[in-house]
């Protein structure tokens, strides 16, 4: 029972779900038929994830303020703001960062207005074509100027999302439709829909954004349509549906499935998990796996010259925001 509850409590970890597992067990009177360590190690991530919700919650405001001092457009996105609007208790969806995502050309100004108000610039070769990363003493926002490397999309998504920027609380953030879409596209380039760095804690997030919201799919469907994006949402909702039965619009999937050949070759890497269990050979899943994400071979011919392109610029861009820093 013990080395049971040693693996559940990893996995759950690994998951982003010990604090909801925690809130669950008392909300069910469940303690006593659980081991004591099982339970204080539940009670001990509950009480970081609140500590680490009030630091991210001051360092979110602080970010934001400083941006709007400066006039830069801005919207905290992701898990940070997602769980202010799903969660009763927000501290129980934990989050690694802040994520922020401001328009590509407000790029230096955001870094050197961040870097002035006691941030560190934290730059990575493989993602400085559209995020950087600053850390202070509160910890670690993640700075976005795009959603995806170049190339993934027929359209940058990041304009469009930020018109639906508004004040909520301490900090600006999307609209519930915006937050939607970037749910449905976002992790199946970033995570490979459910790679070896994707976590169950965004499956509860969509699952919640669908019983608890009503999407505008007149607004959604279209962009994801245009930018291309129609395979890439249907992959992570197949993951979504195959744990949890989230209610989707049946008119949905049908606009965004793809082909017969495509969804089955899809599906029986996302099925067999296939994205975590290979990931260790250089460069299988993301010529694999999310080339095939793509819905026409102009896509895919598209994403291999902008990314080849990126990966040549990278160092260029990476000694241009140091010399901002």
């Amino acid at each position: 029972m013990h080395d049971n509850s040693e693996r559940l409590h990893k996995q759950l970890s690994l998951d982003g779900l010990t604090p909801l597992w925690s809130a669950w067990i008392e909300q069910n009177d469940l303690s006593g038929s659980l081991p004591s360590a099982f339970r204080s190690r539940l009670r001990r991530d509950r009480q970081d994830a609140a500590g680490r919700y009030l630091l991210q919650r001051q360092m979110a405001a602080k970010v934001c303020k400083c941006l709007t001092a400066h006039g830069i457009p801005h919207a905290v996105f992701k898990g940070v703001a997602v769980r202010e609007r799903l969660y009763a208790d927000p501290c129980l969806r934990p989050a690694d960062d802040v994520d922020l995502l401001i328009p590509s050309i407000c790029r230096d100004a955001a870094i050197s207005a961040l870097i002035e108000d006691g941030f560190r610039l934290v730059s990575d070769r493989r993602t400085v074509s559209h995020q950087v990363s600053l850390k202070s003493a509160l910890g670690v926002v993640d700075l976005h100027w795009a959603l995806f490397r170049p190339g993934r999309s027929r359209l940058e998504l990041a304009p469009l999302l930020l018109q639906t920027a508004h004040p909520r609380g301490m900090f600006s953030v999307l609209s519930s439709d915006a937050d939607l879409l970037v749910m449905l596209v976002h992790p199946a380039f970033t995570k490979y829909v459910n790679g070896r760095t994707s976590r169950l804690i965004r499956v509860v997030d969509l699952d919640r954004t669908l019983r608890m919201t009503r999407p505008d799919w007149n607004w959604i469907l279209p962009l994801i349509g245009a930018a291309g994006l129609r395979t890439a949402a249907w992959a992570v909702l197949h993951w979504q549906r195959s744990l949890m039965d989230t209610p989707v619009d049946p008119t949905v999937l049908r606009f965004l499935e793809p082909g017969r050949r495509q969804r089955r070759y899809l599906a029986s890497w996302i099925d067999h998990r296939l994205t975590a269990r290979l990931d260790m050979v250089p460069g299988l899943v993301q010529w694999a796996f999310t080339l095939a994400l793509h819905e026409r071979p102009a896509d895919v011919l598209r994403v291999v010259i902008q990314l080849g392109k990126a990966r040549l610029e990278a160092g260029s861009i990476l000694k241009h925001l140091q010399q901002i820093a």
